[in-house]
């Protein structure tokens, strides 16, 4: 698991006084940053190797301005060209929102997928999800 912390900013949320729905997914792809960093170490973006193919946010909770968040992710299956993520938002002790993302390597010259290396799916798979993780 890879787990980021850091305070709610004033901007984030919204007339409703809790954080824009929107935010969660910005969270989330700061969550995945050492992820991105296994393809690619130096984040350039030049040399980009990923493609995002989908997502999903549910919202259990609302999260609101002035207490801190942790956005949890892990890696929940490893296929040839693709995998996804499972992340998880938590604010004082309460899991408040979870995602999944389905990441594909890609070959913006080739436009097509291509395999992951066995050695990035090693990496990924020591950051699999798992049952009792969900027990924390």
């Amino acid at each position: 698991m890879f787990s980021e912390k850091f305070n709610v900013r004033f901007y984030e949320t919204d007339g409703l006084a809790h954080v824009s729905n929107t935010v969660v997914a910005g969270w989330f792809e700061c969550g995945r940053e050492p992820i991105f960093k296994m393809f690619t170490p130096d984040l350039d973006l030049k040399n980009w190797p990923l493609i995002l193919a989908s997502y999903k946010i549910d919202f259990h909770l609302q999260i609101f301005y002035g207490k801190p968040v942790e956005v949890r992710t892990y890696v929940s299956r490893v296929g040839n060209s693709s995998f996804d993520t499972y992340q998880e938002i938590w604010q004082q002790d309460q899991k408040v929102a979870s995602g999944s993302t389905t990441l594909v390597r890609f070959d913006f010259k080739t436009n097509k997928s291509v395999p992951i290396d066995d050695s990035i799916k090693s990496q990924l798979k020591q950051h699999i999800y798992s049952e009792l993780e969900a027990e924390k």
